[in-house]
């Protein structure tokens, strides 16, 4: 196996080890959702078995080194975007649950305060009722 092959392996061998760990430091740090944080170290645990069984024999005969290094440059920025996506999604999702358990609260709240209001209401007729039931009688 040539140097690129070697190299190749290790690049996807440390990038699956790096998704894990970041998968695992995500998950501990509330950062992505549960669902993503497993996606992640599923795609890694994969990206460290390929990177173990692949046999790049021949890389160095198909493409040169300049664009060895391009490839792991574009491959890096696209596992780099998806992560940040992946973030960004699970921080919405995570305001968008936050809003709609203050929504809960704010309605509950609101018919809380409107039964407490009838109840006010009802007492004042029931006063001004009893004042006029003795402004006739007396």
């Amino acid at each position: 196996m040539n140097s690129m092959g070697i190299i190749l392996k290790a690049v996807i061998i440390i990038v699956g080890v790096f998704l894990l760990g970041d998968a695992v430091f995500s998950l501990a740090k509330r950062r992505m959702t549960e669902s993503f944080c497993l996606m992640w170290g599923l795609v890694s645990v994969l990206t460290i078995i390929g990177g173990c069984i692949i046999r790049p024999s021949r890389l160095s005969a198909l493409i040169s080194p300049v664009s060895f290094v391009i490839i792991l440059i574009i491959f890096f920025l696209l596992v780099y975007i998806a992560l940040f996506f992946s973030r960004a999604i699970s921080e919405l999702m995570r305001k968008n649950t936050e809003l709609a358990i203050r929504l809960t609260l704010l309605t509950q709240e609101k018919d809380e305060i409107r039964e407490e209001l009838e109840k006010i209401r009802k007492s004042e007729e029931n006063i001004s009722e009893s004042v006029e039931d003795d402004n006739k009688n007396g």
